[in-house]
């Protein structure tokens, strides 16, 4: 049984592996067709159909550009958020299947403080990669207020709250996502050290 299951956390990593790469691709080939045809043909069928699918991307993004042409340039962020969306679902994934796949040989060990170890880490991460998604989308004037803004807010304010505390805001900068970053970072290490996970 317990092999079947890492087999399983084996084809998982290789389907959220295709999954980003394959959204990063259809949306920078649906961008760049859309620049293409509403250039040569922007009257056309396939114009229609392109710009029916990618006017839901585009038009939150370029309605909170500041700039004149936002239109044009919202394409660009489109793809640079699509790039940061796979990259955190690859970052994310890897690390809990990571600790999935330690628990299960732990299992298959019965090691049960590496268990106890691997569940760990894998909370670790998962509250790290909230962190840092919640900074990114708050660069993103397009997504405030947006319940995603505010599940990151609900899950993420309870840690940062004190360290916010501790370390004021030098102006517009809130330095205390980047202390709580490196202590989870130093966590994560932690506790592959304490649990003795590096053989796992």
């Amino acid at each position: 049984m317990l092999y079947v299951l890492l087999q399983v956390i084996d084809y998982l990593r290789a389907a959220v592996d295709f999954a980003a790469f394959a959204v990063v691709v259809v949306v920078v080939v649906l961008m760049v067709l859309r620049w293409i045809l509403f250039r040569a043909q922007p009257f056309g069928r396939l114009a229609q159909v392109v710009r029916e699918w990618t006017d839901p991307m585009i038009w939150p993004v370029a309605q909170s550009l500041p700039a004149s042409n936002s239109l044009s340039i919202a394409p660009l962020f489109v793809i640079l958020a699509a790039l940061l969306a796979a990259f955190f679902l690859k970052w994310v994934s890897n690390d809990v299947l990571l600790a999935l796949e330690g628990v299960v040989r732990a299992l298959m060990n019965v090691a049960f403080l590496q268990v106890i170890g691997w569940l760990f880490y894998g909370a670790i991460s998962v509250f790290l990669v909230l962190i840092l998604a919640r900074i990114i989308v708050s660069w993103m004037p397009f997504l405030q207020g947006g319940r995603l803004i505010w599940t990151l807010y609900a899950l993420t304010e309870p840690v940062m709250a004190p360290f916010r505390r501790m370390i004021p805001p030098l102006g517009m900068f809130d330095l205390s996502p980047i202390l709580l970053i490196l202590l989870l970072n130093f966590a994560k290490s932690a506790v592959l050290a304490v649990f003795g996970l590096g053989a796992s």
